[in-house]
């Protein structure tokens, strides 16, 4: 009864979230990461100078975060893109752990927009917020695409990560033979 007398009232609910009781058990999205992921290093490189015309991506530091732009102008459509994704932590002792290594086709991905892989879909989310055109198979040729201040947010990543040094790289194939790769490197630090 109450609420049939709501539903045909315009009602507004203004309010500020806040955050929920420790005793919530998925507490991980809800509050900030202790620690924080700066990227030190990003390089860029093909070996296909007739497909590639220009491909350049850096790091800028501002606002105590390191954002990664970059930028990708081909010569000549692209319609394969098979690639192969990694992702590895470095213990403080120098050990290597693998997060992820996986292959997929960059063209289904971006036609579905997502691959399954909930970390890969969230940093997919961060790109296409970032890149100037959301990119479809076939990439065009003569067309700058261009990525601006892409940052990774802690929010998406689990609620703990070791304290350590991380390698992430894309190692796009052309017939059969690694071409072109973006490497990042950085650290995971403490938020303070």
């Amino acid at each position: 009864m109450i609420f049939s007398s709501l539903s045909n009232k315009n009602v507004t609910v203004t309010g500020q979230r806040t955050k929920l009781p420790s005793t919530t058990k998925n507490t991980a999205d809800t509050f900030s990461r202790n620690y924080r992921i700066v990227a030190t290093s990003v390089k860029c490189s093909h070996k296909i100078p007739h497909i590639i015309e220009f491909f350049h991506c850096y790091t800028t530091s501002r606002n105590n975060r390191t954002y990664t732009s970059g930028s990708l102008l081909l010569r000549q459509p692209v319609s394969r893109l098979p690639a192969n994704l990694v992702l590895d932590l470095y213990r403080p002792n120098g050990n290597r752990m693998n997060i992820f290594n996986v292959t997929i086709d960059c063209c289904s991905v971006l036609a579905s927009r997502k691959h399954g892989l909930k970390l890969f879909d969230n940093l997919l989310k961060i790109m296409y917020d970032t890149v100037n055109v959301v990119p479809t198979c076939p990439l065009k040729a003569h067309f700058n695409y261009t990525i601006t201040d892409f940052d990774v947010d802690e929010a998406i990543l689990p609620a703990y990560i070791p304290k350590s040094n991380f390698r992430a790289g894309m190692y796009l194939h052309t017939k059969g033979f690694q071409s072109t790769s973006v490497l990042a490197e950085g650290r995971i630090v403490n938020a303070n």
